[in-house]
């Protein structure tokens, strides 16, 4: 049963068939070949506060190298099911910033090469990026309230496209293989010599 399961997990994380990727990849050259401009984000939020949606004015924290805690205050784009946001008491955001504010290359985070960043090139996000780095927990109910009062704002949520490229983006972040060595070091024989 064990070993049909690590199959399993191989076989659906992180990889993608050759003949679904190659569909995409001729959808997307199909767009560009007709002129079209691909959109992620829908002309209007969901109804509910949904996975994918974009919401602004959020406090966010990290602790550095020092063990100080650092807050910020940013945009930040949902990241728990929409199923989790109706049952749970937590939900997960990850900060949106400004693209003047990444320190890399600018080029390799619009071509969304570079593992823990996603750009969407909508009017919404066309000068920001998100960063996967600093996902933060808040009391789901603190989040609708905040809304309500207006003191965030619902700014978007993402169609079918980019929900999916989030999924896929977000996979590769969190679940993307592992190098040979440290996949070697987990050898589930090694674990008991």
């Amino acid at each position: 049963m064990l070993a049909e399961f690590i199959d399993f997990v191989d076989s659906v994380l992180p990889s993608v068939s050759p003949d679904l990727r190659d569909s995409a990849k001729s959808a997307i050259l199909q767009f560009e070949r007709t002129g079209e401009t691909l959109k992620y984000m829908m002309l209007n939020p969901l109804k509910e506060l949904s996975q994918g949606d974009i919401i602004s004015k959020v406090p966010f924290s990290f602790f550095d190298e020092s063990g100080s805690q650092k807050l910020f205050i940013a945009d930040a784009l949902v990241l728990s099911t929409s199923c989790h946001i109706d049952q749970k008491d937590k939900i997960l955001l990850a900060p949106v910033f400004p693209l003047d504010a990444f320190g890399g290359n600018l080029a390799d985070l619009k071509r969304n090469i570079i593992y823990d960043y996603m750009y969407l090139p909508d009017p919404v996000l066309s000068d920001k990026f998100i960063d996967f780095e600093y996902i933060n927990t808040y009391h789901t109910d603190l989040i609708r309230k905040r809304i309500t009062d207006g003191k965030i704002t619902r700014m978007g949520s993402l169609n079918q496209l980019g929900y999916y490229f989030f999924l896929v983006k977000l996979t590769v972040y969190l679940m993307r293989k592992e190098d040979g060595d440290t996949f070697s070091e987990r050898n589930f024989s090694a674990a008991y010599s």
